[in-house]
């Protein structure tokens, strides 16, 4: 469905390209950004705010937007570990992707503030869904897929608020895919070991797979922002542009972000802390192969917490900038 309807978008947006006596601009990205000008003839605005609206359904469905998240947790929570690790760290991007593009296009054509509206509504929704339902998970891969639920919301505040946040939102989607991509791999590590996804039976991770569990409560710590991890840097970001234009969603964003540390906390300690119940728990050691990339992908979020190199720094600006409101 959710293909069906952005390709239906594609349809309301050749359609609002196109004029009255037959010309219209060709559906290529630079050329509906340089002719934007003509997508705001009375006759095509109304179009061009559908094509909006379905990309928003559609794509959002794959970004995992709510109220359009439902297949999400499913999907995370049966895949193995290395799937949930690629839909969360790299196809919730793509979708990201294809919605921001949609962004540049109502921006050259004079209507960026009426995407930003749809970017804060759904975003606004997205962050306190994913909240609600952290809150009482007792599987720890859907627990993780809420949680990009979450972040998939606080990305579409970021891009509504425009500017700095803009800023702040595309490098919390470089965070957010390595961090989610690091847990997910991680939860296969645990899954191996103690054969089930329930918390409540998951009990010292720290003293059955100690890399395992240091590198467990190293992601908890990244994924709910603390720093020095990159997830404060660009939370922060996103906070701060709140706070100078919209206090009120800065501090709705803060008290989310509070209900969502606290149910995260609750089950990632628990799992790490206190004596494995079942002798499989501790039998072997995790393999090299099993440690090394979710430590490649921690030390890759520490280091973008400490120092966001120059080159990417101008990329996610370039990008900001596009989608109005200025740095």
């Amino acid at each position: 469905v959710g293909i069906a309807l952005a390709l239906l978008a594609n349809l309301f947006l050749g359609v609002a390209a196109t004029a009255p006596d037959g010309t219209g601009i060709p559906l290529v990205l630079p050329q509906l950004l340089a002719r934007g000008s003509l997508l705001r003839e009375p006759g095509q605005v109304a179009w061009l705010k559908a094509a909006c609206l379905l990309c928003f359904v559609g794509y959002g469905t794959k970004m995992g937007l709510a109220p359009l998240h439902t297949w999400l947790p499913d999907a995370h929570s049966e895949a193995p570990s290395v799937i949930s690790a690629l839909l969360s760290g790299a196809v919730l991007n793509c979708a990201f992707l294809g919605l921001v593009r949609m962004q540049q296009v109502c921006v050259a054509a004079g209507l960026g503030a009426f995407g930003r509206d749809v970017w804060m509504v759904l975003g606004a929704v997205s962050l306190a869904v994913g909240a609600i339902f952290i809150l009482g998970q007792t599987d720890y891969k859907r627990l993780l897929a809420y949680s990009s639920v979450e972040h998939m919301g606080i990305l579409a505040l970021g891009v509504g608020l425009g500017g700095a946040g803009a800023f702040g939102a595309m490098l919390h989607a470089v965070n957010h895919s390595f961090a989610k991509a690091m847990l997910f791999l991680l939860s296969g590590n645990v899954m191996a070991r103690y054969q089930t996804k329930n918390i409540a039976q998951v009990r010292g991770l720290l003293r059955a797979a100690p890399a395992t569990g240091l590198l467990w409560v190293a992601g908890f710590l990244a994924i709910t922002g603390t720093p020095p991890f990159g997830l404060f840097l660009s939370k922060f970001t996103i906070l701060k542009a709140a706070f100078d234009g919209h206090g009120w969603i800065g501090v709705l964003l803060l008290a989310w972000l509070a209900v969502i540390f606290v149910g995260m906390a609750s089950a990632f300690l628990g799992m790490a802390q206190g004596r494995p119940d079942t002798p499989a728990a501790v039998s072997g050691r995790d393999r090299w192969w099993q440690i090394v990339p979710p430590a490649i992908l921690g030390l890759l979020i520490l280091w973008l917490g400490l120092n966001v190199p120059e080159s990417l720094g101008a990329v996610l600006r370039q990008i900001a900038a596009t989608l109005g409101g200025g740095l």
